[in-house]
């Protein structure tokens, strides 16, 4: 073996070299349990608190039907994410280059740009919030130096890649899920609610849905890049194991981040104005916001590789990418770290203010692409794809799929008498007492007309569904 072939051989020991090509079976790793972990550590973290914050402090729920509602959103919302994960075993691609099933090769390219804003803006908003936890610590830096210090580890971690995320989640998990339950039982000593905070009184329909939804996307947000987390794993893995164990991590750790946040909120109204980070160092010390700081650096991580794919999955429909290559992937992913560093720096004022509005318009745009995916994936074809297809323009696929495309612009279209947002509020909102409901009509209806066209043109789609069931269902 020559030098040069030892160090590269070195190199894949340490450093990630795949990026949106299919994991071969040889590189295939790990097992169900340790996906609860890595989720979980995704979950408790700081962002979740300051959301939780939100619910009760900004939204105006009391505290009961604030934790209330994060349940039921987050249960709702979890749904979504397990559901995907398990699409990364089977496929071995990132969750975005599998759409080309449902949507071609070139129709999927919409995809690719939302997901790219949604991860850009999750680096600047959580930078935001870890900088302001950092300078509750040590105020002498202003937030824009803490942003650029604290981008470094995030960026380092995602150069090494899947392996080193992995590992760093599984460390973290720990020291800040015991750290936010000690948070939690010091906020309890620190003083009791007050009694409009404690009344079971039930809020509004409008209310109650806005909360909830905030939480549903918010497990939403993951759906896009779930599997890029997951398709490491054998292809042989339970599919029922993965799944709960996906659920699990993702709803035990929100659901204990965002009460917690909520506590806060109802127990220092201070919260609603300021944010939870005052509240947590007023409450349990220095301590509380370092490990608040730490807590987010690896979800930052996640937006920065997950957002690469988009950027070399842009590039694939113009080239495709033959090799194997570490500065592939290592280029586009530190671009999408500096740039989302610089919005940091430059909006950190207003953005984690806007956070909610940005959150319920990504709602809008992901639920009819989750709705499509997930009924061709399970009740069309099964699970059985022809992977390199995915890379093919003129494959199976096709360029442009206008089944999946036209139940997702229909659906789209089917949430927009129902969106209630701060600058557009639909026509049929007012009858439903303020609620937005736009995220159930949008799901609903998209999958329901995918399916109904997928029946409807039987001919047209057998081809590849016989091609798939001679090959023995293989991918």
């Amino acid at each position: 073996m020559t030098q040069t072939a030892v160090q590269n051989e070195q190199l894949r020991r340490y450093v990630e070299t795949h990026h949106i090509d299919m994991i071969p079976a040889g590189a295939r790793h790990g097992k169900p349990w340790q996906q609860a972990a890595f989720w979980a550590g995704a979950n408790v973290n700081v962002f979740n608190v300051f959301l939780g914050g939100v619910v009760v402090g900004v939204l105006g729920l009391t505290f009961w039907w604030g934790v209330i509602a994060i349940v039921a959103g987050t249960l709702a919302g979890a749904l979504f994410i397990a559901l995907h994960a398990t699409q990364g075993p089977r496929l071995g691609v990132p969750q975005t280059i599998q759409s080309r099933g449902q949507f071609g090769f070139y129709g999927s390219a919409f995809l690719f740009p939302c997901v790219l804003l949604l991860n850009v803006g999750f680096i600047a908003a959580q930078l935001v919030i870890q900088a302001q936890s950092a300078q509750g610590v040590g105020g002498s830096l202003t937030i824009p130096e803490w942003v650029l210090i604290l981008v470094v580890p995030a960026t380092v971690i995602g150069i090494f890649g899947y392996r080193w995320i992995h590992r760093v989640m599984q460390v973290t998990i720990v020291i800040t899920a015991l750290s936010i339950i000690v948070m939690f039982i010091q906020a309890l000593r620190f003083g009791s609610l007050p009694a409009k905070e404690t009344t079971l009184h039930a809020p509004s329909l409008g209310l109650f849905v806005a909360g909830a939804a905030l939480l549903v996307i918010d497990m939403l947000s993951w759906a896009p890049f779930v599997s890029d987390y997951t398709r490491y794993l054998p292809v042989d893995t339970n599919g029922k194991r993965l799944f709960w164990a996906i659920y699990s991590g993702n709803v035990i750790a929100t659901i204990l981040a965002c009460s917690v946040g909520a506590y806060l909120a109802a127990l220092l109204p201070s919260v609603a104005e300021e944010g939870p980070v005052p509240a947590i160092g007023r409450i349990s010390g220095k301590w509380a916001l370092i490990v608040m700081v730490l807590s987010l650096i690896n979800s930052d991580t996640l937006n920065g590789y997950t957002g690469a794919f988009q950027v070399l999955a842009l590039g694939n429909m113009w080239r495709r990418f033959k090799s194997v290559s570490v500065m592939l992937r290592v280029v586009p992913f530190v671009a999408i770290m500096a740039v989302g560093a610089a919005i940091a720096c430059i909006g950190y004022n207003n953005f984690v203010n806007n956070l909610s509005n940005f959150l319920q318009v990504l709602l809008a745009v992901f639920i009819p692409w989750s709705a499509v995916n997930l009924a061709d994936y399970f009740l069309v074809r099964r699970g059985n794809y022809d992977v390199t297809a995915f890379f093919i323009p003129d494959g199976v696929y096709g360029r442009v799929a206008w089944r999946g495309l036209l139940a997702y612009a229909v659906g789209l279209a089917a949430e927009w008498p129902f969106i209630s947002q701060v600058d557009y509020t639909g026509p049929l909102v007012k009858y439903l007492d303020g609620a937005d409901i736009s995220w159930i009509v949008g799901f609903f209806v998209s999958a329901i007309v995918f399916l109904v066209l997928v029946m409807t043109t039987r001919s047209e789609t057998g081809r590849h569904d016989r091609q798939m069931a001679a090959a023995g269902g293989r991918w």
